[in-house]
């Protein structure tokens, strides 16, 4: 989500004025880096199992913004977890700033996804305002998530992350808010198509959090309080008990 737009190539722009918002916005937005700890550890091993997370995707789950994995949603999750299996819980992060979801399928360990006991997917804002094709965001969502399906352990929980409502960033102008959230709305209902097909992936509505204070200083990214909130979601449709 770090490279705002890329708004080359006229055509894909049925206005002239998202083009041109979209070209500024790329210039101007604040750039940021991800959160450092992309592994870390809640709680003391010799406490009992450790309970692996995994957090996969864009830079949602890159904590773009924010200075360290354990205020992103990736800590949220984690202490969550620590609290529902009162023992240590180990996170993983792979992430990539501007990943679409064809490039995330690249960031998969093999090794870490089949040993997490919960998995969260964030991929769709790039897709977004890359202008990817209806057709190709389902293609390449679906293989990603048959991916994630596949590697995983039976008993792991995966959660696809809503694809963010991109009209309420306020980095955003107008015109360009309005055409890039009526495509996120739309690529987020391709993406519950695609989490249907198959009962282990869960999923929660895209949401307008309370509150101010929900953006980082790009005014493009969520803040320490909207991956908070992020969390308490992602706990929200986890079930007990969780396997360790």
């Amino acid at each position: 989500m770090q490279r705002i737009v890329a708004l080359t190539g006229a055509a894909t722009w049925r206005t002239p004025v998202a083009l041109v918002q979209g070209l500024r916005a790329r210039k101007t937005v604040l750039r940021l880096p991800q959160a450092v700890g992309d592994h870390d550890v809640i709680g003391d091993d010799r406490d009992g199992p450790v309970t692996r997370l995994v957090v996969l995707g864009d830079s949602l789950a890159g904590g773009v913004g924010v200075d360290h994995h354990r205020d992103t949603l990736a800590g949220g999750v984690a202490r969550r977890l620590a609290a529902r299996v009162d023992g240590p819980v180990e996170w993983h992060v792979y992430a990539r700033t501007g990943f679409t979801a064809r490039e995330v399928v690249t960031l998969i360990d093999p090794q870490a996804l089949s040993a997490a006991d919960v998995i969260v997917v964030s991929v769709g804002a790039n897709d977004t305002k890359n202008m990817v094709r209806s057709q190709q965001w389902r293609a390449d969502l679906t293989t990603l998530m048959d991916t994630v399906v596949d590697g995983a352990a039976e008993s792991a929980q995966i959660v696809l992350l809503p694809v963010p409502i991109l009209n309420m960033c306020p980095a955003l102008p107008g015109t360009l808010a309005t055409t890039l959230g009526r495509r996120a709305a739309r690529f987020d209902a391709v993406a519950d198509e695609v989490a249907a097909r198959n009962t282990r992936i869960r999923r929660f509505d895209r949401f307008v959090p309370p509150g101010d204070d929900l953006f980082a200083a790009d005014g493009f990214h969520p803040s320490e309080s909207f991956h908070d909130i992020y969390a308490g979601l992602i706990d929200s449709v986890l079930t007990d008990p969780i396997p360790r």
